[in-house]
């Protein structure tokens, strides 16, 4: 029951960039103070939300949280998101699903088929040995044990001599002004990297990132193809994006 009411709090947070304790009362009237006090210092030590004076804010931190945290967060809105990008992945193409929770939840939903599939994500390699058809390639290098991702020199050769037909990278951060942003240096070069190298480059991105920033730039909206989302991005980035000529799915 906690878990429900604080991914109900978090969502409330993330759509509306703030709460109060009041409103959250409102929301939950059977629920005392202290536990809605319990419940944000919850989400604030998982770095999921900052704590201000009244209430609760999305997170202005540029440290992201742990996989397992993300992984537990607006795990619907994920699974809508895997589902559209699956539209885009054509039979024998050679497909790259960067690690993170967006690309386990289209990893987990992908169906047995021809593919080349190359990944940054062990977790998404073991999820793909569940089918038999596709093979499965990982771009190794150094673990980050928070992210569950491989980056580094060796990840770098090994995708500059890779051609990818199609691109899924999740992302970290969203505004205008700095683009897409992750908070890891190494990763945010891998991404940069196989944004250029793809033939369709594919951005999967929820709602809660945008308006977030986070230290590294790896892409700009202009470099992507299109743009897989949960159905709620503002009306501002789905106007620059038909400017663009992007697709929104």
């Amino acid at each position: 029951m906690n878990s429900v009411r604080r991914e109900k709090i978090l969502a409330f947070i993330e759509e509306n960039g703030s709460a109060t304790v009041k409103q959250l009362s409102a929301l939950f009237p059977g629920v005392s103070l202290m536990t809605l006090h319990r419940d944000l210092g919850f989400l604030e030590a998982e770095n999921l939300i900052e704590r201000v004076r009244g209430g609760a804010r999305r997170p202005q931190s540029s440290v992201e949280p742990r996989f397992e945290t993300r992984e537990r967060v607006n795990s619907g809105y994920k699974r809508i998101i895997a589902q559209k990008a699956l539209l885009l992945i054509q039979p024998g193409s050679a497909v790259f699903i960067d690690a993170g929770t967006t690309g386990l939840a289209l990893a987990r939903l992908l169906p047995d088929m021809e593919l080349s599939v190359f990944t940054t994500g062990p977790n998404i390699a073991l999820e793909l040995m569940k089918l038999t058809r596709p093979s499965i390639n990982i771009c190794g290098g150094n673990l980050s044990r928070d992210n569950l991702a491989l980056s580094g020199r060796s990840t770098l050769e090994m995708i500059a001599g890779i051609n990818i037909d199609t691109a899924f990278i999740g992302t970290g951060g969203y505004t205008g002004e700095s683009g897409f942003t992750g908070g890891n240096e190494s990763e945010a070069a891998v991404k940069a990297l196989v944004i250029s190298k793809a033939r369709t480059a594919v951005a999967l991105t929820d709602s809660s990132k945008i308006g977030r920033i986070l230290p590294f730039t790896f892409a700009r909206l202009a470099d992507f193809d299109a743009v897989v989302n949960d159905g709620r991005l503002p009306a501002t980035f789905l106007e620059e994006a038909k400017r663009l000529n992007i697709t929104v799915l």
